[in-house]
């Protein structure tokens, strides 16, 4: 018999999944908008450090690992990773509008197979029943002694 999982945590996980989506865009926008498009490596290496977009990017990085955490507190890596796979969907749409990048259909075909891989993963148990069962036993306890 499975035992549901309690709903705030359910709600959490999917807030912190869509918030780790949005942030993972974010940062690979400014990052992509902060380096200059002409140059050598040492001048883009230059020219970027200094622009807020860039700067702006390291600030989400840094918000990006602390929501991490909360996820992954929340469900199993294997759920939620191919999950935040929808942020290369979402920089490719928005790197197409943004910035005039090309997107052909080879390239929709791809999204759209991670697509229904984000479909059929969100279909599965966020959590492994070793990890609920081991959330249910008492502090101090381990499954070798109970």
């Amino acid at each position: 018999m499975s035992i549901p999982a309690p709903k705030r945590p359910r709600l959490l996980l999917w807030i912190g999944l869509f918030l780790a989506i949005s942030l993972d865009t974010s940062v690979q926008l400014c990052w992509r908008a902060s380096v200059p498009q002409h140059g050598g490596m040492a001048h883009a290496l230059g020219a970027t450090l200094i622009k807020p977009l860039f700067l702006l990017s390291l600030l989400l990085h840094v918000w990006q690992l602390f929501n991490w955490m909360m996820v992954l507190a929340l469900a199993d890596l294997s759920f939620v990773q191919p999950i935040t796979a929808l942020s290369y969907i979402v920089v490719a749409i928005s790197s197409h509008w943004l910035f005039s990048e090309n997107l052909d259909p080879l390239q929709f075909c791809g999204i759209a197979l991670v697509l229904v891989g984000v479909v059929l993963v969100s279909r599965t148990p966020s959590e492994s029943p070793r990890r609920v069962m081991a959330a249910q036993q008492p502090p101090g306890t381990s499954e070798a002694t109970g």
